[in-house]
């Protein structure tokens, strides 16, 4: 059962999210402060101890919102392909300046990006032909599927941070192939 949140505890929130979300803006997530955030939030640190422990809880929490979002945006597309479960999200970053593309954007390091892709990884159909690789080296898939989730995530980054100037049909056909390409090669004759 959801507990509900009430309206001022909900509001009080929603003001020191759009002061830190107004911060990161102009300025890299590491040098944003409390201070900073209660200043233009207009409230006092303990009102904003109240809610989180400090900047880093804040962005987690964050994090974890806009990851949920994302959720939402995934669920229809699982069992679909790579690239209909990659398009909605690049749409979703290319045309919105929302809480997930600005965290995925200024995120001082790949974590949450990693994160993102992973749970669309979660609801790609990556599987490979079982017959020609269940005979194989063990943990030629897991490689696999770890040189495609690095892969993309790569990918997306890149995207990302040279300003999103291919759209997001390019990106996800980009992934796509890449993706099939790698996930044909076969196992090397030589154990691991």
């Amino acid at each position: 059962m959801e507990m509900k949140i009430d309206p001022r505890t909900r509001y009080t929130q929603q003001i020191i999210t759009t002061a830190f979300w107004q911060l990161l803006q102009q300025k890299p997530m590491e040098k944003i402060t409390v201070k900073e955030i209660c200043a233009l939030a207009q409230i006092n640190r303990g009102t904003f101890y109240r809610y989180f422990r400090d900047c880093y809880d804040l962005v987690e929490q964050l994090e974890e919102q806009a990851l949920q979002q994302l959720e939402k945006i995934l669920v229809s597309t699982q069992d679909r392909g790579v690239q209909a479960v990659l398009l909605p999200m690049l749409q979703k970053l290319y045309n919105d300046e929302d809480l997930l593309t600005i965290l995925a954007r200024k995120s001082p390091d790949d974590d949450f990006l990693h994160r993102v892709v992973e749970r669309c990884f979660r609801y790609m159909d990556l599987r490979l032909d079982t017959d020609i690789h269940s005979k194989t080296i063990d943990g030629w898939r897991g490689m696999q599927n770890t040189f495609l989730f690095a892969g993309a995530a790569g990918v997306m980054e890149y995207w990302l941070r040279s300003g999103r100037k291919l759209s997001p049909e390019q990106v996800a056909a980009a992934i796509t192939a890449l993706c099939a390409e790698a996930a044909s090669v076969e196992p090397p004759i030589c154990s691991i």
